[in-house]
């Protein structure tokens, strides 16, 4: 009897948010790599508008950005009632406790140090991804 993989009814669709074009890109292709769908954003007021686009099932953000930073936006995301259910991801090269607190009391449901393996960072979204877009596997009748 074999495994087949069950579509899920929710995009599993990831917004990606970081000032550096490098680290945009190689998160994305972590995320594509792993089967996830990817949304980039350049810091965290773009990342509102694409929120209010697209709907996503968690946000990835970079902690130290212009304009607003990962705090920021995670607080924005979790004061709003249409996001507000949308886990969120920091991730920092820093990595001070005094921002892991200040993250994490801002509603972020993880904060990881830079640089991040492939590995690290889809165990993590998957640990915090919704139920519903979480792949479901169905044995084969």
């Amino acid at each position: 009897m074999g495994v087949m993989v069950k579509e899920e009814s929710m995009p599993r669709l990831v917004l990606v948010v970081d000032d550096c074009r490098m680290t945009r890109r190689l998160l994305s292709m972590y995320l594509w790599e792993a089967g996830f769908e990817v949304v980039l954003a350049e810091n965290g007021l773009d990342a509102l508008e694409q929120l209010g686009r697209e709907p996503c099932s968690v946000v990835v953000t970079d902690l130290n950005m212009p304009h607003m930073d990962g705090v920021e936006l995670t607080r924005s995301v979790k004061e709003n009632p249409f996001f507000q259910d949308i886990p969120v991801i920091i991730l920092t090269t820093h990595g001070e406790e005094e921002e892991r607190e200040s993250g994490l009391e801002a509603g972020a449901s993880v904060f990881l140090s830079k640089p991040i393996t492939q590995e690290a960072l889809i165990r993590e979204i998957e640990r915090v991804l919704p139920q519903e877009c979480r792949r479901m596997e169905a044995p084969i009748p």
